[in-house]
């Protein structure tokens, strides 16, 4: 008998079925660190936040003057982070799309922000945010690592969806890594980040061709 699997549409449109931000309506704070107000200027002007959910992460980066392209798989989160926009006086181009198909442009900056999948998806998920890229873009990623299965901040707690350090290394080689370590941090994101939390956080940059 095979077992059923959820899709990611399935999975997420009930649990971001309420007028409640799940994840809170500002910005995680390592993309914010990795990206201040200041950075427009020096990183370019397009941005990308692919698996962006209700929208604070890409309304935080229109903020601050980019034009965002901003992604999810659930139609009720889309709209949110839609309304999260015109809240803010803002515009993003928020639309419902899969992160695992062909990334829809290139642009300066990519951001990820919690986005886990299966082991089976995780080369294309690689892929798509290398494609994402333009040479010189800047990719800033946190996730959880394994050391959050018994933490009790969020995350999945299978070890194939999460987050191993060395594992990006290898997936990220073709670009010039930034940072990329391993830390305990506090979370508060909403009703569905709180407390401690074990993440991996990477930066990187794709090379601009010689």
């Amino acid at each position: 008998m095979t077992k059923s699997v959820t899709s990611p549409a399935d999975f997420w449109y009930p649990k971001f079925d309420t007028q409640e931000y799940i994840f809170g309506k500002t910005p995680n704070t390592f993309l914010m660190a990795v990206i201040p107000p200041a950075a427009l200027s020096e990183l370019g002007q397009t941005a990308y936040a692919p698996a962006d959910g209700e929208g604070r992460n890409g309304v935080y980066l229109a903020q601050i003057g980019y034009q965002v392209t901003s992604v999810d798989i659930a139609a009720n989160a889309v709209d949110k982070a839609r309304q999260l926009a015109a809240d803010h006086g803002v515009h993003i181009n928020a639309y419902v799309g899969d992160v695992l198909e062909a990334a829809p442009a290139q642009f300066d900056v990519v951001i990820v922000s919690f986005m886990h999948f299966r082991a089976a998806d995780h080369k294309r998920f690689v892929d798509h945010l290398i494609s994402a890229l333009k040479p010189g873009g800047l990719l800033a990623i946190e996730g959880y690592s394994l050391d959050q299965i018994p933490l009790a901040s969020g995350g999945p707690k299978s070890e194939e969806m999460l987050y191993k350090r060395e594992k990006l290394a290898d997936d990220f080689k073709e670009l010039d890594i930034i940072l990329l370590q391993d830390t305990k941090r506090q979370l508060n994101e909403g009703p569905r980040h709180q407390g401690e939390a074990a993440t991996v956080q990477l930066v990187a940059r794709k090379a601009v061709p010689s």
